[in-house]
């Protein structure tokens, strides 16, 4: 079955809300050079305009058969738990893996357009969030180290990884669209301080 907006699906004894067909642009990902000595900046670049754009099936995890909060308003930390947990599901329209889902029950939503698109835009906004709040707690740990220590912090691969991580699972949800047509061209710069000269 190919789930629409308004469906709660079942699938190995999980249940999911389905927020139907959409259009997500995951953005190209470019993270600066880090063997330069004297950095002032380590600057991410999140390239909407050179993303990769397909349609897919969203489906998100439901406990105890309630919708999550983050659907409606900016709620950090069930968007956090939902994120860390693979709550998202962005399936391919041809995907085999939408084989084996069972409808449980169709939602009565006043307006399923309108509430699709205000679902959609709930999403992008906690990831925008989400990705803020990461890089301000982090900002603040290389703060705490050492100058020499902050200069040299991405020349860790670990840390370096870290980031690059984090933004992959997060990036296919940055933006979520109903059309193609809408999907972002703009680019995302953000920086990291790290003392430089």
């Amino acid at each position: 079955m190919k789930p629409v907006f308004g469906q709660i699906v079942r699938k190995k004894g999980q249940s999911y809300f389905s927020l139907g067909e959409v259009v997500t642009n995951n953005p190209q990902l470019i993270l600066d050079n880090v063997n330069y000595i004297g950095k002032k900046n380590f600057v991410i670049h999140i390239k909407f305009g050179a993303g990769i754009t397909r349609n897919v099936v969203l489906l998100v995890k439901l406990t105890d058969r309630q919708l999550p909060g983050y659907l409606t308003k900016t709620d950090l930390d069930t968007y956090q738990s939902a994120v860390e947990s693979g709550d998202f599901l962005l399936l391919n329209t041809d995907s085999e893996d939408l084989n084996g889902f069972q409808l449980v029950e169709e939602l009565e939503i006043e307006d399923p357009g309108d509430e699709q698109i205000a679902n959609l835009a709930s999403i992008r906004e906690n990831t925008i969030q989400f990705v803020g709040k990461y890089l301000k707690n982090l900002q603040t740990k290389i703060d705490k180290l050492s100058q020499r220590k902050a200069n040299h912090y991405f020349s860790s691969k670990t840390h370096y990884e870290q980031v690059k991580d984090f933004l992959l699972s997060v990036s296919q949800l940055m933006d979520l669209r109903m059309k193609i047509n809408q999907v972002r061209q703009d680019e995302w710069r953000l920086k990291l301080r790290l003392g430089g000269q």
